[in-house]
């Protein structure tokens, strides 16, 4: 699901059905702006946003822990934003400082506690 407009964390938890009891997959789309939720697989979320629209070049993919409110940074989607980056890292986690901020930030538009 494309979030069309800012919800809150509790809400998107609620949704049925439930993919996972600890957290949600969640895709943004850097260059949009935008924000995909709730889907068993970050691929799923990915192709929604494609659909729309979206470029796969600009998708990155996230989890948010619903216990502690924090993203981890972890999808297949990141290996090819990785070597785009070309910070050393190559696998499914993004760690350029940078990225995280502008992704949060983008997150944080969408999603709230």
């Amino acid at each position: 699901m494309i979030l069309k407009e800012k919800t809150e964390l509790s809400a998107i938890k609620n949704l049925k059905p439930e993919y996972f009891a600890d957290m949600v997959k969640i895709v943004i789309d850097k260059k949009r702006q935008l924000v995909a939720v709730h889907a068993e697989m970050h691929s799923d979320l990915g192709i929604e946003l494609y659909d729309d629209g979206s470029d796969e070049n600009d998708l990155f993919g996230a989890n948010i822990l619903y216990e502690d409110h924090s993203i981890e940074w972890s999808s297949t989607l990141n290996v090819r934003q990785n070597q785009k980056i070309r910070n050393g890292t190559f696998g499914r986690i993004i760690t350029d400082e940078n990225t995280i901020m502008e992704l949060t930030d983008i997150i944080n538009r969408w999603i709230y506690i």
